[in-house]
């Protein structure tokens, strides 16, 4: 990430606090700041959202296919790394689509998990290092004028007579609009418009030889995800590991003996898994696992909601799927709604 300020006074009145500098909020700032709007955004620990511990893939769609607002996002994403990120290195491979059914063609794909694999389609989309997307986005919101502070934990809000007062770091911010894009780390009070809150579980295997990626039926470059439960999804990096996901792990009441536990047996279940897929990759060793914090409904389709308490006070998330391509997309949206 480029150098972001930090021990610096807060404004004490701006146009738009943004809560969270993940893919979301950066792209609704920078929509906003090149509205010409006076734009905040603070984040507890920049660059450790659930962006950067996404699988890199892009893909269009959301969980339960297109969605109003998010046709062509991969597309929007694309070219806002073609023409303004050239250092982001974007694969643009395309995407393969995988379902269980015995009746689809054994070629390239012949896999097992809870079931056949194999491929139904070819979907626009590709790969990219994350964390070199949140940093690109970030310099460019920087750019455009919009302050980004770290090190800012978000306290509260609440409506006054003519602004809304932001509570974060000691500090009183006085703002008109108010857009938090945590997603999975919190909630209004009277509210949970995305109940359903996980850890989703990924795993970082050893460099496989190209004779093990021809007998799998891959390219090397292509990433690959399941249509249907249990989801399954993966990449390769440079090195030709396979990145891989997920198993999800409940919050619940977060006690972390039980949590640890339980995120212990999760990664020890998708690499069975993994293992399984194919002959090929019985033994193969598991270099890392790691989660990263979800939350959504049961539609799966990302959302902007107003707090019904203090109106004027967004939130968004609820992403489902590959989400890289829905947050760009949303904090575009979200900007849209914080601009009337």
């Amino acid at each position: 990430m480029p150098a972001i300020e930090t021990d610096v006074a807060l404004p004490s009145r701006t146009d738009v606090v943004i809560v969270g500098a993940g893919l979301t909020g950066l792209s609704a700032a920078l929509a906003l700041a090149n509205a010409r709007r006076d734009v905040l955004v603070i984040d507890r620990r920049i660059g450790h959202s659930a962006t950067v511990r996404s699988g890199g893939i892009i893909v269009g769609e959301t969980l339960v296919g297109p969605a109003p607002g998010f046709g062509h996002c991969e597309e929007a994403l694309r070219q806002w790394v073609d023409a303004e990120a050239p250092s982001v290195e974007l694969d643009w491979t395309g995407g393969l689509e995988l379902d269980r059914d015995d009746e689809l063609s054994r070629t390239p794909i012949d896999w097992m998990d809870d079931g056949p694999v194999r491929v139904s389609r070819t979907v626009p989309g590709g790969t990219l290092d994350p964390a070199a997307l949140l940093a690109a986005l970030a310099t460019a919101v920087r750019s455009a004028g919009a302050k980004l502070v770290d090190h800012v934990p978000f306290e509260a809000y609440e409506r006054g007579a003519d602004c809304i007062t932001v509570f974060a770091s000691g500090s009183r911010i006085e703002a008109r609009r108010v857009l938090v894009a945590t997603d999975a780390t919190s909630r209004p009070i009277d509210d949970d418009w995305w109940p359903d809150r996980a850890l989703t579980l990924a795993l970082e295997t050893e460099p496989l030889t190209d004779a093990q990626v021809s007998a799998l039926g891959l390219d090397g470059t292509t990433p690959f995800f399941t249509n249907g439960a249990p989801l399954l999804w993966g990449r390769f990096l440079p090195s030709k590991a396979l990145l891989v996901g997920r198993e999800l792990v409940p919050i619940g009441d977060g006690a972390v003996p039980r949590l640890k536990r339980a995120l212990d047996a999760g990664g020890e279940r998708l690499a069975w898994r993994l293992r399984h897929l194919h002959p090929t990759l019985v033994g193969l060793g598991v270099k890392r696992v790691w989660s990263g914090p979800i939350a959504r409904d049961a539609g799966g389709v990302p959302a902007l909601r107003e707090d019904r308490a203090v109106r004027g006070a967004f939130w968004a998330g609820g992403y489902g799927g590959h989400g890289l391509a829905q947050a760009f997309r949303l904090g575009t949206l979200a900007a849209q709604r914080l601009l009337t």
